[in-house]
């Protein structure tokens, strides 16, 4: 007999681009739906672009984003770290006990090498990427 699904830990890896946005929105469904932990991350990369200000425009973008998801779902934490992105997310996913970690993705394959590509290769748990539509709005509904 096949055990019931049980999803306690939802990790949302986001790179604050739109194309994360259709993500947010299966992210915090799946939480809400399995009552589970919804756990917002945000890696700034280290290199040349990288920096305080990087760090300060991530720091509030993610406070704006959990405000947002706390009046849809309550069970929302939220972590900046940096490094490189794929391991950071493969790290946290393993330190949180996640799941599911969700992602989004600019076209409907990550392509080879990406950050997604190296998350789906390497997770400790399934990854759900979601395609960002190019034409469509999307916007966060309960």
């Amino acid at each position: 007999m096949a055990q019931p699904l049980k999803i306690d830990h939802v990790l949302f890896a986001t790179d604050l681009s739109p194309a994360c946005e259709p993500a947010l929105r299966y992210a915090t469904a799946l939480a809400s739906r399995f009552n589970a932990e919804l756990y917002l991350l945000h890696v700034v990369p280290v290199g040349p672009r990288a920096g305080l200000e990087g760090e300060r425009r991530a720091t509030v973008a993610m406070g704006q984003l959990r405000q947002r998801l706390l009046n849809l779902h309550d069970k929302c934490t939220m972590a900046i770290l940096s490094g490189d992105p794929a391991t950071r997310i493969l790290r946290k996913a393993q330190d949180v006990g996640a799941d599911l970690i969700v992602m989004g993705t600019s076209q409907r394959n990550p392509a080879p090498g990406s950050v997604a590509d190296r998350v789906v290769c390497a997770a400790p748990c399934p990854v759900l990427t979601v395609p960002h539509p190019r034409e469509v709005q999307t916007e966060l509904h309960p």
